[in-house]
């Protein structure tokens, strides 16, 4: 870790009205791309609380996360992924602040070969606003920016100038490097690592809606998103109920 590393296990103990209150902003799909290289589907269904929790230090108490993402609709069954995870996050107590895509013209300028593209739109926008917003509203102590995409060094600059009192914590995604534009102006860098991944997952069965009476809602994790040792044991009964 460089420059002033922050992490879940340091900080001690406080009585908790002396803890800092913590919030954390996460670029989704910079998390989410990151998480996918390690080829590990069931890291994806990733309790952003918890992980919030497991990276703030005992000092810090998580007051809230803000998840910046959008759907895709080229891909039916991506989804209903998608939509089943935010649901499941805003059982968490996550927000969910969600964009759109557009789809563009892409092409060749050596050969004139054109191809539609889809793009992402309000992502950057969402993430910048909620933390500008809630720093005015005075929301948080330090701010968690989840990210590697220099884009949002603008937004980690106007925080730093607007409100100097209020820390700015760079969290890298797992297996990415510190981005030196937001990596100058944060006042400390901390990296994901797999360990808090594994640390940090959802239930098979996630609260979705709470009810004062009667029963709240859940949604389940996709079948892909199981463990291994879960899928390993469907394998196995598989191939016992075809013998």
């Amino acid at each position: 870790m460089s420059k002033g590393s922050s992490a879940g296990s340091g900080g001690g103990w406080s009585l908790p009205f002396f803890r800092k209150r913590a919030a954390f902003y996460i670029d989704g799909f910079n998390l989410y791309n990151a998480v996918d290289a390690y080829k590990r589907p069931y890291l994806k269904w990733l309790n952003l609380k918890a992980l919030g929790r497991a990276i703030a230090p005992k000092s810090e108490v998580v007051k809230r996360v803000v998840w910046c993402s959008a759907f895709s609709p080229t891909n039916r069954s991506k989804l209903k992924r998608h939509e089943d995870y935010m649901k499941a996050l805003k059982g968490q107590g996550v927000i969910c602040r969600m964009g759109h895509f557009i789809h563009a013209m892409d092409g060749c300028n050596a050969c004139g070969h054109k191809w539609q593209v889809a793009v992402e739109k309000q992502g950057d926008v969402n993430l910048a606003l909620s933390i500008a917003a809630d720093a005015e509203d005075d929301l948080f102590d330090v701010c968690y920016l989840v990210t590697a995409d220099g884009d949002h060094a603008a937004t980690a600059r106007y925080l730093k100038e607007r409100f100097p009192k209020k820390k700015l914590v760079l969290v890298t995604p797992p297996g990415r490097f510190h981005n030196r534009n937001i990596e100058r102006i944060a006042d400390s860098c901390v990296e994901i690592t797999t360990a808090h991944l594994e640390a940090s997952l959802l239930p098979q069965m996630a609260k979705y809606k709470h009810r004062f009476l009667g029963r709240g809602e859940k949604v389940e994790r996709p079948e892909v998103y199981d463990p291994p040792e879960l899928r390993e044991k469907s394998h196995l009964k598989l191939i016992v109920n075809n013998g």
